[in-house]
């Protein structure tokens, strides 16, 4: 046990003391957090860090670790140490393979995680519509539709968000946060019980729909629109977005699943809620939530993902 002190300040409209006592604070455990995300796309890439107090000033990150990579009827492969906890592999993880991360360091009890990269996911159609109608303070509201095919006789994960792209000076892409999507009709989606939790991202299983084609139907708010109206080349318009639209469908994992739902409640619980948070709800912050982890031995979390991103034309 250390001896900490604890200096305890009122809210301001509560009062204006301050008061401080000494308190006996269980050392945290002395294990190594492990975090990594396969995806097809890019190589193996793994930050190994470690559990530290409030009051420990030296770097969390730890680059003296030795990080071992296993696959099926491979041997154990050395990640590179690129420093700052950051360790990595030349190669990319294939979907359908198991892969374990096992992080060692002087200290530290080993900690490892598996994880298996689902196969990609095609969108089968896909348009957006803007305005489709408004909200309850009058503002405009696009509408999403996305459409697949769910793999049958197998339980599937999906993760799908949208947002906005323009283009600026010199062909730079310029990327919207994800618009924050409102499927609450859709009975897949209900059935997950996120929508209280304003989550960023709509994660939801196939249960509902396994085997089954599967349409998404979502409203939207853009984060930047043309409110004039005209024509072009003889045909009218009014107000529209001011970029092209976009939507990412991931195929993801049961541990990747978990864990997003278990963010999503940590993120709303710490009061900053929505896309950018509100910094005045930090006064009322919720009940503490535990953050999934699937590494045995430590703390984070190993997940994988295979994307499908499609450009949503207007209708």
């Amino acid at each position: 046990m250390r001896k900490y002190r604890v200096i305890l300040v009122a809210l301001p409209f509560l009062s204006g003391c301050v008061d401080e006592i000494s308190v006996d604070l269980p050392a945290p455990p002395k294990v190594l957090v492990v975090n990594s995300v396969l995806t097809p796309d890019s190589v193996f890439r793994v930050q190994v860090s470690r559990v530290a107090s409030t009051v420990d000033s030296s770097s969390r990150l730890l680059s003296s670790a030795n990080v071992y990579l296993l696959a099926p009827g491979r041997g154990a492969e050395l990640l590179r140490n690129q420093g700052r906890g950051m360790y990595t592999s030349p190669n990319k993880p294939a979907s359908g393979v198991a892969y374990t991360l096992r992080a060692e360091a002087d200290g530290y009890p080993a900690a490892s995680a598996t994880d298996t990269v689902p196969a990609a996911v095609p969108i089968r159609e896909g348009w957006h519509s803007y305005p489709t109608g408004t909200d309850r303070n009058n503002e405009l509201l696009g509408t999403i539709v996305v459409r697949f095919d769910d793999p049958a006789d197998e339980v599937n994960y999906y993760e799908i968000s949208a947002y906005q792209q323009q283009y600026g000076n010199q062909g730079r892409i310029y990327r919207s946060q994800d618009f924050v999507l409102d499927a609450r009709g859709n009975a897949a989606l209900a059935a997950e019980g996120d929508a209280e939790f304003s989550p960023g991202s709509l994660v939801f299983s196939d249960k509902l729909f396994n085997g089954q084609a599967f349409e998404l139907r979502a409203s939207f708010m853009p984060w930047s629109f043309s409110a004039g109206s005209g024509t072009v080349n003889g045909v009218p318009f009014g107000p529209r977005l001011s970029g092209e639209a976009f939507v990412s469908l991931r195929s993801v994992s049961r541990s990747y699943y978990q864990y997003r739902k278990s963010w999503t409640r940590h993120f709303y619980n710490q009061g900053t809620k929505g896309p950018g948070g509100d910094l005045n709800q930090l006064l009322f912050l919720g009940d503490p939530t535990r953050m999934y982890s699937n590494v045995k031995g430590g703390y984070g979390v190993v997940v994988g993902h295979a994307q499908t991103v499609r450009f949503l034309p207007k209708r």
